[in-house]
């Protein structure tokens, strides 16, 4: 019994001794939560509380916001996890602690244009309390979630009213600017948006056959080699430029106008849309398009963008 007692007792030290001892917890964020001692490193692997410390107050923020009563017993038991002797390994939250925060936190960033961190993912949290994994559930949410303020008709000092047609306009929190609704329409109607769209097909399909005939033309067979006159090569590079312009264009039709020029204000998970039921109103606004004003948010618009300027500019000095 001795004999198999020993490499036990050895096994868990090993484990207590990797995870560090118990020290008092020196966060001010992070004291008066109903334990004082913490150990370090702590489960998103910060060997020192200044560590520690300096990444809580990035979510100074979101706890000030407060999209979540629990935020911060959550945040402060990942980054300050709970460390008792009896327990050979630290204590942080449980999933279910960790997606009742995410469900409520996560739409407030999304708004505002930041990812859920990487560090946070609840499927790395024990699923539940039990004699083999022991973590903090929370004491719950005493009520339904601030209103999630991604968008607006009426921030700022005076919104969007300057502008003619000011229902048709979304103000954006996170850039401070208002975008046109994508759905508006302010300057053409939808008919006229139809025949420029169908006077678009026509002028690429053209385009097109233009660029065919003439890679044809030079792919003849000839007594000489082409390249060998500059106004060879300026067709050559005309050709190249003008066909990765008709691609730009062929990808705008293909994949629409909704999907190129619109980006969604926020998609919001379907758990999370159960989580915030009783905001069907603010939900409804949420899911409400804009014409994209930062191209890297929507990839089509960055790739046609980057096709049509470059080429095109490149094809004029041609």
């Amino acid at each position: 019994m001795r004999w198999i007692l020993l490499p036990l007792l050895t096994l868990i030290r090993a484990i207590w001794c990797a995870h560090g001892a118990c020290e008092p917890i020196r966060i001010e964020m992070c004291r008066g939560l109903g334990y004082n001692v913490t150990v370090m490193p702590n489960l998103v692997g910060h060997e020192i509380q200044g560590d520690a410390d300096f990444t809580l107050q990035t979510f100074s923020p979101l706890i000030q916001y407060g999209c979540s009563a629990q935020l911060h017993l959550f945040l402060c038991s990942v980054y300050a996890p709970m460390c008792t002797e009896k327990v050979p390994a630290p204590i942080g939250p449980c999933r279910g602690l960790c997606e009742q925060v995410r469900a409520r936190c996560y739409p407030v960033l999304q708004g505002f244009g930041f990812p859920w961190p990487a560090a946070l993912n609840c499927s790395k949290f024990p699923p539940e309390n039990n004699h083999q994994h022991m973590c903090m559930e929370g004491p719950g949410e005493p009520g339904p979630a601030n209103p999630i303020q991604a968008i607006s008709t009426s921030n700022g000092p005076w919104g969007c009213s300057w502008y003619a047609k000011s229902g048709l306009y979304i103000f954006l929190n996170r850039s401070g600017r208002c975008a046109a609704a994508c759905d508006a329409d302010i300057l053409w109607s939808q008919k006229d948006k139809r025949l420029a769209e169908a006077w678009m097909a026509v002028f690429v399909t053209v385009s097109l056959v233009s660029v065919a005939i003439a890679i044809l033309t030079l792919l003849k067979p000839r007594k000489r080699p082409i390249l060998t006159s500059p106004a060879e090569r300026a067709i050559v590079f005309l050709t190249i430029c003008h066909a990765a312009v008709a691609i730009g264009y062929v990808i705008r039709l293909a994949a629409g106008r909704l999907n190129v020029a619109c980006t969604p204000v926020i998609q919001l998970h379907p758990q999370e849309q159960a989580v915030l039921a009783q905001q069907q109103q603010q939900l409804q606004q949420q899911q409400q398009q804009y014409l994209t004003q930062d191209g890297l948010a929507n990839p089509y618009c960055a790739v046609v963008f980057l096709l049509l300027y470059y080429f095109g500019n490149a094809a004029i000095v041609w």
